[in-house]
């Protein structure tokens, strides 16, 4: 079976990472996994999955939203390559697939829905152009329950053409016992959604009690996010890393985990830190409460809240007991649920299934 994946690119991101673990962890040799990016310049994630003799297709698009120009590639290279499923990431890829199953009938079409939200729903106008593009699909695999209920919630009939899949990742050994860093969040500076603003000014309220606090991640409003952090007088406090290409070497060598996202489908950082063991301090939004139990495999904060956030921080801080009775919990369950072998036989399974 030939499998070929569509993702914008294979930049830092949950559902890149997602993607490259699923394909480097696919030892099913009766399912070929090829990807195709509709733009996007090389990376150390895309130099990962290359290495590993994965067969990536890019259509160098200028700008991702040239519909004629990627319909035309896309449908000449699933044509001339015979794939029998193609699996659709992310925006606009959600309505190539849906137009290039109407002239492929034949070939089962599969969309990984990674958002529990976006801002077609929310304007009418789009509707028809959503309802028209779910409906296309064979399989729609919902990142988390909180996903697929928004999206069952927007357009009731795809009921029965949804249903969830966790994201997994592959357990790495623990880097390091020797902890640099009270804080670290992991999460694109893209746009506000991980809420890395709500942690420095979550900072700025303890500052006596905090040393360092890393942050992992790169976009365009990193800018913005080192002059807030300067201008609320953390310089000395809040290091910003960039893109890491060894995350777990930063995770290991941190107290807590904090993620305050103002949305989130699942939130795969999240079990990269479980899977380090590093106690973790979450936003009850999305799929993370899914993810999280509070203060059994992590503690729970309100969305917006950073005050109850800087206080859920000193607490941990402080008790050590709490920190290692929370990621012992979460450890065990990262384990049991979100590992990259539970995803890759689900998932091949779902292709067998169609096929």
């Amino acid at each position: 079976m030939k499998v070929l994946q569509v993702i914008n690119n294979m930049d830092i991101g949950g559902a890149e990472t997602l993607l490259k673990n699923y394909v480097l962890n696919n030892k099913d040799i009766s399912i070929q996994n090829s990807i195709c990016l509709l733009q996007g310049n090389d990376s150390f994630i895309l130099e990962e999955i290359k290495k590993n003799n994965v067969k990536v297709y890019n259509l160098n698009l200028k700008n991702k939203y040239m519909f004629v120009s990627a319909l035309l590639k896309l449908n000449k290279i699933i044509r001339k390559n015979k794939f029998d499923v193609v699996h659709m990431h992310l925006f606009p890829g959600q309505y190539y697939g849906a137009i290039l199953k109407i002239i492929n009938n034949n070939v089962k079409f599969v969309f990984s829905e990674h958002s529990d939200s976006n801002t077609r729903r929310d304007k009418k106008v789009f509707y028809p152009l959503e309802k028209f593009s779910y409906s296309k699909y064979d399989n729609i695999l919902c990142i988390s329950e909180m996903t697929k209920r928004s999206l069952v919630k927007f357009i009731p009939k795809l009921e029965s053409s949804s249903e969830v899949l966790y994201g997994g990742i592959k357990q790495y050994p623990i880097r390091s016992n020797e902890k640099i860093y009270d804080v670290i969040l992991v999460g694109s500076l893209r746009s506000n959604v991980k809420g890395i603003d709500l942690l420095l000014r979550a900072i700025e309220l303890i500052r006596n009690k905090v040393k360092k606090v890393c942050i992992v991640g790169d976009g365009i409003l990193m800018n913005e996010m080192v002059s807030l952090r300067d201008r609320l007088g953390l310089t000395e406090i809040v290091e910003f890393a960039g893109n890491q290409k060894d995350v777990n070497s930063y995770l290991s060598k941190s107290k807590i985990f904090a993620l305050p996202s103002r949305w989130e489908g699942f939130g795969l950082a999240i079990i990269e830190a479980m899977a380090q063991q590093v106690p973790i301090v979450a936003t009850e939004v999305g799929g993370i409460p899914e993810i999280i139990t509070d203060m059994e495999s992590g503690i729970l904060v309100k969305a917006e809240d950073y005050i109850q956030l800087s206080k859920a921080i000193e607490n941990l801080l402080r008790d050590e007991n709490l920190r290692n009775y929370l990621s012992t919990n979460a450890y065990s369950k990262m384990q049991h649920c979100f590992s990259i072998d539970v995803y890759t036989d689900k998932l091949n399974h779902i292709y067998k299934t169609l096929v």
